[in-house]
């Protein structure tokens, strides 16, 4: 490789020549590293390593959080649970409030409507 950089002696070529090898010998190596990494073989092994990787991932979440559990301490999975449950609780909440709202708005516009109904006058 070194040689291919340009260190060749005087002898073996011009500069062009070899860098016309070097390139040559790039294109060659992209063609297998190519065809390998597209062969089955190499994407069924990537396949399984990726799945290991998951697999060892949820056994170590699973770990992990029966760790801090043990120790009577809030795990992730309890926090995320409560965020729902108060995420639940707002819409609930809001959603009455709306219902209040339309309900103060209505009986407004129907104490409006009879103040301004006319009014009879009496006679005395």
């Amino acid at each position: 490789m070194a040689r291919l950089g340009g260190a060749a002696p005087k002898s073996s070529g011009t500069p062009e020549a070899v860098k016309q090898m070097r390139q040559m010998f790039f294109d060659a190596w992209a063609q297998y590293a190519e065809q390998f990494m597209r062969s089955e073989q190499f994407l069924t092994a990537m396949k399984q390593a990726m799945d290991n990787a998951l697999a060892f991932r949820q056994q170590m979440d699973q770990f992990l959080t029966q760790g801090v559990r043990n120790m009577q301490m809030p795990a992730r999975s309890d926090a995320d649970h409560i965020v729902l449950l108060l995420r639940s609780l707002e819409d609930r909440v809001m959603q009455r409030l709306d219902q209040l709202d339309a309900r103060v708005s209505a009986m407004e516009n129907g104490a409006g409507k009879r103040d301004q109904a006319p009014t009879k006058k009496r006679g005395r």
